[in-house]
């Protein structure tokens, strides 16, 4: 210390003596600097912070150096809010269909160490589900990219430790149901008089109805409505209609549509003044899953729980699943097929409204319980086929009621089904209907069903003493095919039948006669073979024309093919095998055919009952052994085939003499042989 004193003592004395002066702050100046740097939690700050080190700038380049670093203080973090959770009960409905708990959270901004109402930010659902052990977890999705207008995710999986609570590696399959608008449509719609609910009321009414646009065709379809209101002794033109978006409230949860109808008898737009008005609303509940979806087990049916329309095809094939229960989902917009599922004893999904394409059930073992839709309250309309096969534990088919397909129907060797129950909504098919192969059915469901554009066939069905169930169907525009039937004894049930493309009646042992088509005026063929105790067939007292051929063959015990009395045109008469047959009586107005086959009838003597037929183009006579003479005593013209053959006790002299007298083909066409040559003729 003294030799620092003693220089700056040096240094005085020169400049005493006159040197020139010296700059000190060259020498003395130093800038006292600072610096910030992040603190990790620790000693010095228990939640983090800055350390604000300072200090001279010793070597004066602008910044402080370790070295030069004299000074720190601590500018710590206070400590950050605790993220909080809570669980609360909440009630079955549309967060949880089943019920559940709603678990929020969010940061506990007063550190008083719970959770408070105005502290929750966010709300997952985890939900119990139908299936032991398996849990739903779902959030809500904001606005974004995956869901524009917000929605939610679904997290399916097994509770693998057992804490009711669904975990991130508990999840297996996660689902996207995005909000989206449905449009709607209504309108007003006339009401006959004493039509319920205006029933008491003379002048009928006004109905308004509106429905979401399920297909998207822009009208609204009886599957598609949901709300409605009756004006009883109202005109429809008095009414008029207005509808707005309704926000989320207590009239549609999520928000929606409101359908104002109201009274406007000076036709100025607006409601008259103590005018009649009504108000429904149409809620806007649809969470739409882009895509198709197969659910092979119990997690990926619950991940779909919350979804109410799936744009795309629905399969269902789990071997293990013993329920499948959607109980919230309305539109498939393609197909539903639940196949092979060996263990599903339940498929339940009453709020469906709407496929797009077929609703297959399909070998399904043990199913004893099948509900597609609500009825009465609401159809479900299939835009192509149901079909309903190889499900040996169905004893009914009630839980169909709701459903109304465009095409066909097929039910099928379905071995327990005995009490179809009613399928009110089938009134019309552009396809068929195929009932076939029960073990103990007796009846159809279809008693409303009036028309059939393709087939029907009732085949196989060890039970079906009738085509019960079809007793108000007027028009098959293909075939209508009663074929082995066991115990099938009656035709009754086909009173209102009219027209048909092609009746066949084959292989029905307990059938003896085909009485009950009253009303059968028009067929394009009709073909009855190998009834084994049918006695007669005609009855049909209206039966005016069959396009093509009337066939008969191979019934073994008819006598008669009688009453038809107005039966004047049809194309090919073909008698066949029929080894007890002897009257053709209900032939006796036709005047000419294009072909007449009688083949085989043993007890056949004479065709007499065809004595009006001027003209054959085709006439075969063949293998009548008790065939002694012609009886076509009007015949006048077989311009192409006249074929005798095989007919021991007819005269061949007689056969050479109606030739004669009415071929008028070529020689090659003209066959008579193996008759009886021996036998005289007048």
């Amino acid at each position: 210390m003294r030799r620092m004193w003693v220089t700056w003592g040096a240094m005085l004395a020169l400049l005493a003596g006159g040197c020139d002066a010296i700059d000190l702050s060259e020498i003395t100046q130093r800038d006292a600097k600072t610096r910030v740097r992040p603190e990790p939690p620790g000693e010095h700050c228990e939640f983090g912070g800055d350390a604000v080190e300072s200090g001279l700038d010793r070597d004066r380049d602008g910044e402080l150096d370790d070295s030069e670093v004299t000074a720190t203080d601590y500018v710590c973090d206070a400590a950050l809010p605790q993220v909080l959770t809570r669980a609360r009960t909440e009630p079955h409905g549309a967060n949880c269909t089943l019920g559940g708990q709603a678990v929020q959270s969010g940061l506990d901004q007063d550190g008083n160490g719970q959770l408070d109402d105005a502290e929750v930010s966010t709300t997952e659902y985890v939900c119990a589900t139908s299936v032991a052990n398996v849990l739903l977890r779902v959030r809500p999705v904001s606005p974004g990219a995956r869901c524009p207008l917000g929605g939610q995710v679904s997290h399916a999986g097994h509770d693998a430790n057992g804490n009711g609570l669904l975990e991130d590696g508990e999840i297996a399959q996660e689902v996207y149901a995005c909000n989206e608008p449905a449009p709607v449509v209504l309108r007003l719609r006339t009401l006959a008089a004493f039509t319920a609910p205006c029933d008491g009321d003379d002048s009928g009414g006004t109905v308004l109805e509106a429905g979401p646009d399920l297909n998207g065709d822009k009208a609204l379809a009886m599957s598609e409505v949901e709300a409605t209101h009756y004006f009883c002794g109202m005109e429809l033109t008095d009414l008029k209609l207005r509808h707005q978006p309704e926000p989320a409230g207590p009239s549609c949860s999520r928000g929606g549509t409101r359908v104002d109808a109201f009274q406007d008898l000076d036709h100025d737009g607006e409601p008259d003044r103590n005018g009649v008005s009504a108000t429904v609303y149409v809620c806007q509940s649809t969470r739409v899953h882009d895509g198709d979806f197969a659910v092979t087990g119990a997690v990926d049916l619950v991940s779909l729980e919350g979804v109410t329309h799936l744009r795309g095809e629905l399969i269902i094939s789990a071997p293990t699943l013993t329920d499948a229960s959607l109980p919230s989902l309305a539109v498939i917009e393609g197909s539903l097929t639940v196949r092979g599922n060996a263990s599903l004893r339940r498929l339940f999904m009453p709020a469906l409204r709407f496929v797009g394409g077929t609703a297959a059930v399909l070998s399904n073992a043990r199913l004893d319980a099948l509900t597609l839709g609500t009825a009465p309250d609401t159809m479900l309309r299939v835009e192509r086929s149901l079909w309903v096969e190889d499900n040996p534990m169905l004893s009914t088919l009630e839980g169909l009621a709701a459903v109304q397909p465009g095409d066909s129907i097929t039910l099928r060797a379905n071995n327990a089904l005995v009490d179809p129950g009613l399928l009110p909504y089938v009134t019309e098919l552009h396809g068929s209907l195929v009932i076939e192969d029960h073990l103990r059915l007796d009846r159809s469901p279809f008693f409303n069903l009036t028309r059939v554009h393709g087939d029907v066939r009732l085949s196989g069905n060890t039970a079906l003493g009738g085509p019960f169930g079809l007793n108000h169907l007027t028009q098959v525009g293909g075939s209508l095919e009663l074929h082995d039937n066991a115990v099938l004894e009656t035709l009754d049930p086909l009173a209102q039948l009219t027209s048909v493309g092609a009746l066949f009646i084959t292989g029905n042992p307990r059938l003896t006669d085909t009485t009950g088509l009253e009303q059968l005026s028009s067929a394009g063929r009709i073909h009855i073979q190998g009834n084994k105790e049918l006695l007669s067939v005609g009855d049909m007292p209206l039966l005016l024309q069959v396009t093509d051929s009337f066939s008969v063959k191979y019934n073994e015990k008819l006598q008669r093919v009688h009453h038809l009395p107005v039966l004047r045109s049809v194309a090919t008469v073909a008698l066949v095998g029929n080894t007890a047959l002897t009257s053709l009586e209900g032939f006796q107005r036709l005047t000419r055919l294009t072909t007449l086959d009688v083949l085989g009838n043993a007890a056949v003597t004479n065709l007499g009952d065809l004595a009006r037929l001027r003209e054959v183009d085709y006439l075969n006579l063949q293998g009548n052994a008790a065939l002694t003479d012609f009886g076509l005593t009007d015949l006048v013209r077989v311009p192409e085939s006249f074929g005798v053959i095989d007919n021991a006790r007819l005269p061949t002299c007689r056969a050479t003499a109606l030739a004669a007298s009415v071929f008028q083909g070529q020689p090659w066409g003209l066959v008579i042989e193996r008759n009886d040559d021996a036998a005289a003729c007048p």
